[in-house]
């Protein structure tokens, strides 16, 4: 998932208004939330927790989604990706 995506789904399921209201929740910055968006960069392992937390969900579930999201190989991509789903059963 892409960092925008975690960025949205905090926004929607804790009812932020805006991206400068999740921002603040998250301890980042507007402008980085903006980066997110038009880079479709990913979060960094303190904002992957800060994520997880505000979601209620295993913060490693997140941190390994935000590895997978980095890495080209698919094979490791796909065991990254395997490991947060199994952390994360009711995301």
């Amino acid at each position: 998932m892409k960092a925008f995506e975690w960025i949205d789904r905090v926004k929607n399921e804790r009812g932020f208004a805006s991206d400068y209201a999740v921002a603040k929740a998250l301890g980042i910055t507007q402008a980085t939330i903006s980066l997110y968006r038009k880079r479709g960069s990913t979060l960094d392992e303190r904002a992957s927790i800060s994520v997880a937390q505000m979601l209620g969900i295993a913060p490693a579930s997140v941190v390994l989604d935000q590895a997978a999201e980095r890495v080209k190989n698919p094979e490791i991509r796909a065991a990254l990706l395997d490991q947060a789903n199994r952390l994360c059963i009711l995301c």
